[in-house]
């Protein structure tokens, strides 16, 4: 009898991993390497190439790039965006340990696995990392200070700033994403989305008013627009 109730214990407290473990290989990506749309420029491309050499506001590029990592699952774009701003923070992070006893007042990692994140989660999320955060929804900033605030960001090292948009307006396939802003080219308007679902598309140049549009995608979980998340130490 005391075998078979250790043995339940122990199955009750393993399920869960083996039940998030079973979802993280079922929910991995598969490569696609899709077509960017019109409007949009990879940022390998010889264009894309061209606009970052003469951009001006690109100071957080070097440390996003290298703290970069690919989201895990289909919904991780989240946590890999988080990951790589506490990264480029100098923090030790990856996808598995992002989540702690303190995320998990905001949102856990099985809800994050099956339902991604709204924008004042990933706000909320980040905070219990001891981050400082200010997040704006998509009718809270008009065009111009969408754009003041790009170019403010990324113009200082050591503070970053997430897009939380909708792929669509954007003509992309998918729907709600969340990546990290690298750079701004001023005389073409362009910010360049460092997408964290590589298995689709690659580091992209997007023209700065579809993107604002893109914010303005009502979230159907939070019944709020999408929008931006500034972080800093």
């Amino acid at each position: 009898m005391g075998r078979l109730f250790k043995g339940t214990l122990i199955l009750l407290f393993a399920a869960p991993v083996l039940f998030v473990a079973l979802a993280w290989i079922t929910l991995k990506p598969s490569e696609q390497n899709l077509k960017l749309p019109p409007g949009l420029v990879a940022a390998s491309s010889e264009d894309g190439s061209a606009f970052f050499q003469t951009a001006v506001y690109k100071a957080d590029y070097d440390a996003l790039n290298k703290a970069y990592v690919p989201q895990k699952t289909l919904s991780y774009c989240g946590v890999a965006s988080s990951v790589i701003v506490l990264k480029a923070l100098g923090r030790e992070s990856t996808q598995w340990d992002f989540f702690t006893d303190a995320t998990s007042d905001v949102r856990s990692r099985f809800q994050v696995t099956f339902g991604g994140m709204t924008l004042g989660q990933l706000d909320g999320l980040l905070r219990a990392h001891g981050l400082v955060t200010q997040s704006l929804h998509g009718d809270e900033l008009t065009l111009d200070e969408f754009r003041t605030i790009v170019m403010k960001n990324l113009s200082t090292p050591d503070d970053y700033l997430l897009v939380n948009y909708q792929r669509k307006t954007l003509d992309q396939t998918g729907s709600g994403h969340i990546s990290p802003v690298a750079a701004y080219h001023a005389p073409a308007d362009l910010a360049l989305v460092m997408d964290t679902a590589d298995f689709k598309y690659p580091y992209t140049w997007v023209p700065l008013e579809r993107l604002y549009d893109a914010l303005h995608d009502i979230d159907s979980a939070s019944g709020r627009p999408r929008g931006i998340l500034e972080v800093a130490l």
